[in-house]
């Protein structure tokens, strides 16, 4: 239909040959960028494990990986509708706002997209980010497991641009510099230690 979507690690998006009835539903399971094409009569719904967002032309990102609680939808351009199939209650988004939603509870708030769309770009930004969800991202991305020695490590903070591309000790050691943690890369793990 001319939409556009862009997957990321560990994502899949599952659509019908030919749109049925009165909407364009896709599945996703990750997370993925979509540039909807406007088509008022057919609007576009992005359904996830709890959640559905009802677009009719917009950029937005969603991300729905199943192994973390909380569900993100955020929005670039446009306008969406975030439902909550746990909650049975949705939120309207508009530029630059975000929904987090989980089983109990739907928030939405104001974010800088940036950090939340620059996988697509083939980057890393993480402003104020804790080193637990840092690692999970760089687990999916380089297809390694990450284990931690301390669980305090987890929550420390890092703040930082990278390129995706870049190998994964160039990463590693940047991270090193200002978190102060030290990484040890076994074949496929990745131990991270205080």
């Amino acid at each position: 239909d001319g939409t556009r979507v862009w997957l990321n690690a560990a994502s899949s998006l599952t659509y019908p040959e030919i749109f049925q009835d009165r909407e364009r539903v896709v599945e996703l399971t990750g997370e993925a960028f979509f540039e909807v094409k406007p088509d008022t009569a057919l609007p576009f719904i992005v359904k996830t494990q709890g959640m559905r967002v009802k677009v009719l032309g917009t950029t937005f990102n969603v991300k729905a990986y199943p192994d973390e609680l909380k569900l993100y939808t955020t929005l670039v351009e446009g306008k969406v509708e975030v439902f909550s199939d746990y909650l049975h209650r949705g939120v309207m988004l508009y530029p630059g706002e975000q929904a987090v939603s989980d089983s109990s509870e739907i928030q939405k708030r104001q974010v800088n997209v940036q950090p939340y769309i620059s996988w697509k770009e083939g980057k890393f930004v993480f402003i104020n980010a804790p080193l637990g969800e840092i690692c999970k991202q760089i687990a999916r991305w380089y297809d390694v497991d990450v284990f931690f020695q301390s669980e305090s490590a987890k929550q420390l903070v890092f703040t930082g641009y990278m390129k995706r591309y870049n190998d994964i000790s160039k990463i590693l050691n940047a991270i090193t510099d200002v978190v102060g943690v030290n990484f040890t890369i076994n074949g496929k793990t990745i131990i991270v230690s205080k």
